[in-house]
């Protein structure tokens, strides 16, 4: 991937905000960090150069959210086979990366297709690979087991005291859908999903990276 990080004004040259935003979320390479290399090379980083980079990423963070919302607001979109496939998977990936990296870890966006599923999550660092696998592991033996996926609908605030997970809680009517998978997983969400685990076959992580400061992002699929 190329970036042109590079301005001249003035015969100086300027860093380009949005490219630096492009390289941290690509690489992992904070804005700060990357003030501090490119001053001592001597390029021209300023205050428009982190305002610029700083729009850039609360750009992305709303576009995860809004997304995320269309999604758990009246459930997907597309309820073919595959994305409904995913979207259970979707809801044991996130319980699996509670249970390995902590309960600090909550949905900020999520995007599925027929190919593939994008989850974002809040977690301070990037993943290392037995932290992956962890995960992908879990996601695997709850598959294995066939676990049956159930759901009610019941009021909001019962389903919140009932220990359902719901980070978009606030969006939703004064009546709500928990699906449970069964003792795994218990969340807030419009649906749809499968009947039991083991129709989701084989989960693989493709790829993990920074989606934002503070959020990392994961792609998966089904095989």
């Amino acid at each position: 991937m190329a970036f042109k990080c590079f301005s001249f004004e003035n015969n100086i040259i300027r860093v380009n905000g949005i490219e630096i935003f492009k390289i941290y979320e690509t690489y992992g390479l904070t804005p700060e960090i990357a003030q501090e290399v490119m001053t001592g090379w001597g390029l021209r980083f300023d205050d428009e150069t982190m305002k610029e980079c700083r729009e850039e990423m609360k750009k992305h963070q709303e576009l995860s959210r809004s997304v995320a919302t269309g999604m758990f607001k009246g459930g997907l979109a597309d309820k073919g086979a595959e994305t409904t496939k995913l979207h259970t998977a979707t809801h044991l990936l996130h319980q699996a990366l509670r249970m390995i990296l902590g309960n600090h870890v909550s949905q900020k966006g999520s995007n599925i297709t027929v190919e593939r599923l994008r989850f974002d999550f809040s977690h301070p660092t990037k993943l290392t690979p037995e932290e992956l696998k962890k995960v992908e592991d879990m996601v695997n033996v709850q598959i294995k087991k066939n676990l049956p996926v159930t759901v009610e609908e019941m009021d909001k605030d019962d389903a919140v005291k009932s220990g359902a997970l719901g980070f978009f809680v606030q969006k939703y009517g004064s009546r709500v859908k928990v699906y449970s998978i069964s003792h795994f997983s218990k969340e807030i969400c419009g649906g749809p999903h499968i009947r039991f685990t083991g129709e989701l076959g084989h989960f693989t992580i493709i790829k993990e990276e920074s989606a934002a400061s503070g959020i990392r992002r994961i792609y998966a699929h089904l095989q």
